[in-house]
């Protein structure tokens, strides 16, 4: 039977060293002229990082950081290691058994059960979803100047956010990362420190290392695009 809360020895051996463990910022995507893939699954058990080759499609480089079951972090070093070089197409149909058997100690017998590998069909799914928005980033050079967006431009979601004072902007702001930090990492603490016209929320924690706040970091973005799709965030160290 698989053993579902006890690592064979090949994930012991990656959970204590893992081979693809990391991430990729906007900044690493423009300085080697590559789009960057984010994907987080919505069980927050991992998140990925591919440095794509466009117009190729062809994964360059891939990282992962796993925040979930002991399960997840083997499984996600495993499934990176195998994309890596590999397009879009190929890494999001991957099939997953080939991941689960590089996790054997036995050829023959499965590594874990079949439900442990429930959060990397996700990530698929949301990594091709991604994929047709994906662009390399302007040169680090470039610094984009914002334009405030006219009242006869606005969308419904800027009609439902512009408007709003900053207080409030900031209690909506405030209120989506603490629901996200109570569900994902309870002993942190966090602070708005900024909220700009150009959508770009400064948020600082504490109580996490810098692995765990990179990955907060992409489920805080997640939450404040529910409140409006253009707001984004950063997570200083």
């Amino acid at each position: 039977m698989p053993a579902e809360a006890t690592l064979t020895r090949a994930a012991e051996q990656r959970l204590r060293a893992p081979r693809t463990r990391g991430a990729f910022s906007q900044r690493d995507a423009a300085r080697r002229r590559l789009a960057l893939l984010e994907a987080s699954d919505g069980a927050g058990q991992a998140a990925i990082f591919w440095l794509v080759e466009l117009p190729a499609q062809r994964i360059a480089d891939a990282r992962f950081l796993a925040f979930g079951s002991l399960w997840s972090h083997p499984l996600a070093d495993a499934f990176t290691e195998l994309v890596r070089g590999r397009s879009l197409d190929e890494a999001c149909a991957l099939p997953l058994a080939r991941v689960e058997a590089l996790l054997r100690d036995d050829p023959e017998v499965p590594a874990c059960a079949e439900s442990e590998l429930a959060f990397l069909a996700d990530l698929q799914q949301r990594a091709r979803a991604a994929a047709p928005q994906l662009a390399v980033p302007p040169p680090l050079t470039e610094k984009p100047v914002y334009q405030r967006k006219r009242p006869q431009d606005w969308n419904e979601h800027d009609r439902a956010w512009l408007p709003l004072s900053l207080l409030k902007k900031v209690a909506k702001v405030d209120a989506a990362i603490a629901r996200v930090l109570a569900d994902k990492a309870p002993q942190a603490r966090h602070r708005v420190e900024g909220l700009h016209d150009d959508f770009r929320v400064v948020c600082l924690l504490e109580g996490v290392g810098d692995a765990e706040r990179h990955t907060l970091a992409l489920f805080i973005a997640s939450a404040l695009r529910e409140i409006h799709p253009e707001l984004t965030v950063e997570v200083p160290p």
